[in-house]
């Protein structure tokens, strides 16, 4: 029994050695962390390094260094021992996060964080010395979730000695980190514009993205283009809310090319370079014409198979299963009118395109979605579209061929109208090779541009109109019966589906209001259709002016003012007190920087002009309780009002002891009527 011990305790004993300088691994609840050295025994005098690693769970994330339109960055609380000192985080290269029109900087799968611990001269060798360290952080998917975690790591004090295996992991994870580079970097802001020009970049380094350290430098949601010339790379966006207050001497930004990789570079507030005579932008540089066409052709086949596009090209599919036995000729015709109607879309939107960009707007593909009217019309008429596969109404004549032939006929005319369709709602997607082509195309002369989306067009129709040519294939279809009506029905759900969608993104461009007008046009559409199916002139004539409700309501949806940064205190009870003592009223926004809902409302609520001009007049002060960190006087607050987390809205008035509750999704409407 004693040998036995024996041979566990040295068992033990060999185990700690062998993983001595790494934590076990904490599961704080959608993330594994741990601390890795890459040093066994540390010496006083030395410098060493600790890596925070981050595991997560798939299709989770958390926050870079300057964490974009939302979140916070993860932060790493150290209590060391007397004469030990940390380093600020080392940051590898983020990639960009989208939830709705929001931008965030985000780091995922596995992220490895160094810090740098210097140990002062003084130490005494024979004090243990344990590394204390607290990791804060946000794991984000669909909701955003505060997540920590606390660590020990035991070091052996001595002579130096070098842990081969955390020292691998160590290098591993600095070959990560952008190094800082000597090039010359100026930044200008004129305006709402913010360019950045790069020259003395080192040699074969190609920057294709920009990411400035610290926020609110750009306008991080907003469109960030590329020009190339023969000095140097400028980037041109929309500056961020942070110059209205004064812009810093200098800041740094990550650069990062086409292979991830990434350098820093410093820039100068003011100073502008001249990057040499404007050659070509970054797609052009890295593809030419024909890469392009054969790029936006392939793009345009896999365009298919995108979850944007489903919902049409499975209407184009139940037309060739009623046509595939039927006269061989008039299946080709329809496969033609599909295609020239695919082509024809993809040329108007080209030429749309180039006109607007020889205008002087900047502007990319899917940009008729940034139209929250058509947005709007969109979704209605995929709701119609669903309604009419489901059986729910028949209407006949003229009115019939706008919706009904498009999904349930088989004719030239239907399959063209299909095929304009299925390119307007595929346009929100990009499929691999696009991205390439698009932005060569996008940055080209006219023909260039039309050239390549007419290849995207001709490789997005090319399979329905092989299959309109291959009898083998139609042959081997079901022939028609009961089971296509089954299937019709079934394809209503994928057009409910993506009229959710879009109702989603008006949710975003135009707030409450722009749904609210969306969803009566709904009603608006069911109720005419309904007055429409009646006996009666009357009811016919009400159910068309129901009708061009339907289409007036999403057509008069606006998109949100603009931002204004509203001037805001820092919340407390008191300083509630003092203002209503004053006699004005008080406006308090409980929120985070973690907290999409928050974001959302103030984009499209909070910072506003309307919102700015309404406090302004009303002289309400506004009040500001931010949540990012932990804080028990915000909670305690919070629990008051019985809620658990942010947002909470509270309006005070001077001579009211209890506020009123706004709700959680804000409007304008609801606050003017709140503070008027």
């Amino acid at each position: 029994m004693f040998r036995f011990l024996l041979i566990v305790l040295f068992l033990w004993s060999c185990a700690m050695s062998v993983f001595a300088r790494e934590t076990l691994p904490l599961d704080t609840g959608r993330t594994e962390i741990s601390l890795i050295s890459d040093y066994d025994t540390v010496a006083p005098g030395q410098d060493f390094t600790v890596v925070l690693r981050m595991r997560f769970d798939p299709d989770w994330y958390t926050y870079w260094r300057n964490p974009g339109d939302s979140g916070e960055p993860v932060m790493i609380r150290w209590d060391l021992p007397e004469g030990f000192t940390a380093g600020d985080i080392q940051w590898p290269v983020p990639h960009i996060k989208w939830t709705g029109p929001i931008a965030s900087y985000a780091l995922d799968e596995e992220v490895l964080l160094p810090v740098t611990i210097s140990i002062a001269d003084t130490v005494d060798p024979s004090v243990p010395v344990t590394l204390d360290a607290h990791a804060l952080f946000l794991v984000c998917a669909d909701v955003c979730v505060p997540e920590d975690g606390k660590l020990s790591l035991v070091m052996g004090l001595g002579e130096a000695e070098i842990d081969p295996e955390g020292s691998d992991i160590i290098q591993v994870a600095q070959a990560a980190i952008p190094k800082i580079v000597s090039a010359k970097g100026g930044v200008v802001s004129q305006g709402e514009a913010l360019t950045f020009d790069l020259i003395e970049l080192p040699a074969g380094f190609e920057p294709l993205e920009i990411y400035p350290n610290v926020r609110p430098v750009l306008a991080h949601s907003e469109t960030v283009t590329r020009t190339l010339g023969e000095d140097g790379f400028r980037f041109s966006g929309t500056s961020g809310y942070g110059w209205e207050d004064g812009a810093p001497e200098s800041f740094a930004a990550t650069l990062v090319d086409a292979d991830g990789e990434g350098v820093v570079v410093n820039f100068a507030v003011g100073e502008s370079f001249n990057i040499g005579p404007v050659t070509q932008p970054s797609a052009q540089a890295s593809i030419g014409f024909f890469a392009a066409v054969i790029g936006a052709f392939i793009g345009g086949l896999i365009l298919n198979l995108m979850p944007c596009v489903f919902p049409i090209i499975s209407l184009k599919a139940l037309s060739l299963a009623k046509t595939a036995h039927g006269e061989r000729s008039a299946t080709r015709r329809a496969g033609w009118a599909y295609t020239t109607g695919v082509l024809v879309s993809f040329a108007v939107f080209a030429l749309v395109l180039i006109g607007l960009k020889a205008a002087g707007t900047s502007v990319g593909w899917g940009f008729q979605l940034q139209s929250p009217w058509l947005v709007g019309l969109l979704a209605l008429l995929l709701f119609a579209i669903g309604l009419n596969l489901l059986g729910v109404y028949e209407i006949g004549g003229r009115l019939q061929n706008i919706g009904n032939d498009t999904v349930s006929k088989s004719g030239p005319f239907s399959s063209f109208l299909t095929g304009v369709l299925a390119v307007i709602v595929a346009t929100p997607c990009t499929a691999p090779f696009m991205a390439g082509a698009v932005g060569y195309a996008l940055a080209s002369s006219a023909f260039i541009t039309l050239a390549v989306f007419l290849a995207l067009g001709l490789g997005f129709a090319l399979p329905f109109l092989l299959v309109a040519y291959m009898p083998g294939l139609l042959a081997r279809l079901p022939k028609p019966g009961t089971w296509m009506d089954t299937f019709k029905q079934f394809l209503a759900f994928p057009m409910f589906a993506a009229a959710i969608w879009l109702v989603w993104v008006l949710s975003l461009q135009a707030g409450a209001g722009g749904v609210l007008k969306l969803l009566l046009g709904g009603l608006a559409l069911t109720f005419g259709i309904w007055l429409l199916r009646r006996k009666g002139n009357v009811a016919k004539l009400i159910g068309i002016l129901a009708l061009g409700l339907s289409i007036y309501l999403p057509v008069s949806v606006r998109a949100v003012d603009g931002e204004a940064v509203l001037s805001s205190q820092a919340w407390s009870a008191d300083r509630v007190a003092n203002l209503q003592a004053e006699g004005r009223p008080v406006f308090v926004d409980f929120t985070a920087a973690w907290c999409v809902t928050c974001k959302v409302n103030e984009g499209l609520v909070l910072n506003t002009r309307k919102t700015k001009a309404l406090l302004e007049r009303t002289d309400t002060a506004f009040l500001v309780a931010d949540w990012t960190n932990k804080d028990d006087v915000i909670a305690a607050e919070l629990k008051r009002f019985g809620r658990a987390g942010v947002p909470l809205y509270l309006v005070y008035t001077p001579n009211s002891a209890d506020p009123e509750i706004l709700p959680q999704i804000l409007t304008y409407d609801i606050l003017k009527e709140a503070l008027e």
